[in-house]
């Protein structure tokens, strides 16, 4: 597992969270839930608003919002139909949390994964980012695109209780075979910035990196 070791302070948002307080965040990077499925589509999101007061953004697509799982192509593409307006300027992420059938994550997730990483790429010539669970990652073999490709934010916790921002957040000691970009660590956050708790997460990269990240590109992971 490679980490990068620059670290930035990012929160991802979605219609279930309060609106932020852009002059009270202290982060550096805000994600916007966009779409999911094939079908939703997250119209209320503030990207436009965070990108002009500097911020660094990204935006993902819940795969198979609803439960229903349909096609990594028609996934991709209607990612892509929203994601357009923000080429160039937007990191885009693929959030993967439901199984295929239904009860646990196989070899077959990590295929579709790899197809969409395949399609969307091109489709816009950017590579997006994986956001997942650790376990997904240990539990099956990373297919070539996305391994090279695709940087990894993963999900772990050490618990869910309330917390501000974490400089060196646990995590266990299993190494996953991908380029680690960040770690959401709390779904419990608590700042000042925004009512309610919402998802904390710390990403190892710089500012450069990131917006280099949004661009079309050859190479896969720009630090």
């Amino acid at each position: 597992m490679e980490v990068l070791k620059l670290v930035l302070k990012g929160i991802d948002l979605s219609s279930n969270n309060n609106d932020l307080n852009f002059k009270k965040y202290d982060g550096d990077i805000i994600i916007y839930k966009l779409t999911g499925g094939a079908s939703y589509f997250w119209k209320e999101n503030k990207i436009k608003d965070a990108l002009s007061k500097g911020f660094l953004v990204g935006c993902y697509h819940f795969a198979h919002e609803y439960g229903k799982i349909v096609n990594s192509r028609v996934q991709a593409e209607y990612f892509y139909k929203h994601y357009k307006p923000y080429l160039g300027k937007v990191y885009p992420i693929l959030d993967y949390e439901i199984a295929l059938n239904g009860k646990n994550f196989t070899q077959h997730d990590l295929n579709w994964i790899d197809n969409f990483m395949i399609e969307f790429h091109k489709l816009s010539g950017v590579y997006p980012m994986l956001y997942c669970s650790k376990s997904l990652i240990l539990a099956n073999r990373v297919p070539k695109f996305t391994k090279h490709n695709c940087p990894l934010w993963f999900a772990q916790y050490a618990n869910t209780n309330p917390t501000g921002w974490q400089s060196n957040p646990w995590t266990d000691s299993n190494n996953v075979d991908m380029i680690v970009i960040g770690q959401q660590y709390s779904s419990n956050g608590c700042l000042s910035s925004i009512q309610g708790a919402v998802d904390l997460s710390q990403f190892y990269i710089s500012k450069k990196g990131w917006l280099l990240s949004c661009k079309s590109h050859k190479q896969g992971v720009l630090f």
